[in-house]
């Protein structure tokens, strides 16, 4: 079997990895690890979702879903410090290394272990942002659902968004979007990448 980033446990060796990343003029440690996206530097999806990323207010309640080592919610809580931030992964290895670069990097964020909503602790929570940098390896079905799920968990008026390679899979999943919320938009393109973004109505 292939593991992915959408991995529970992952079996592969663990090789620890640590580096700095300077965004939103904000310099933060990251502890990364074999079997975690992206290993030894911030993606470029993930980074053009940080630095475009619409925030409707300074207390807004955030969700990261699929937080691999948690930079997402790490940069927006030091952006925006009222900002109630909850992360989450499937990934056992993901949850340990986010809970970790929280304390190092002084976010008071909520990191929970879920298989997309499966989690209690989410179930019963509604968020006015989440954001998203889907995980293409798991499969398409896995995105799509993560799209179809959060439409649940948001607020009215609360805003999706999602970045992805547009010719290699991000245009179906802008579609799904807009059958899914009804409206589709693009906060930016850059290099191939889109950030979309969806309302609840």
């Amino acid at each position: 079997m292939v593991e992915h980033y959408f991995t529970e446990r992952p079996q592969s060796e663990f090789r620890k990895e640590r580096f700095e990343v300077d965004i939103l003029d904000q310099k933060i440690i990251v502890n990364s690890g074999s079997g975690i996206f992206s290993l030894k530097e911030i993606d470029f999806g993930t980074e053009l979702l940080i630095k475009n990323s619409k925030i409707p207010k300074n207390d807004a309640e955030l969700l990261d879903m699929g937080c691999g080592y948690g930079i997402v919610g790490i940069a927006l809580k030091k952006q925006y410090p009222h900002l109630n931030v909850t992360m989450s992964d499937i990934n056992d290895r993901a949850i340990k290394l986010s809970r970790q670069n929280c304390d190092e990097n002084d976010a008071e964020c909520m990191v929970i272990k879920s298989d997309i909503f499966s989690n209690p602790e989410l179930q019963s929570k509604k968020f006015d942002v989440i954001l998203t940098n889907p995980p293409f390896s798991a499969g398409k079905a896995v995105c799509i659902e993560i799209i179809k799920q959060s439409k649940e968990h948001l607020n009215k008026d609360g805003l999706f968004q999602l970045v992805a390679p547009h010719n290699k899979g991000g245009e179906s999943l802008k579609k799904i979007m807009l059958e899914v919320f009804g409206n589709v938009g693009e906060l930016c393109k850059k290099r191939g990448y889109r950030v979309y973004i969806s309302v609840k109505k």
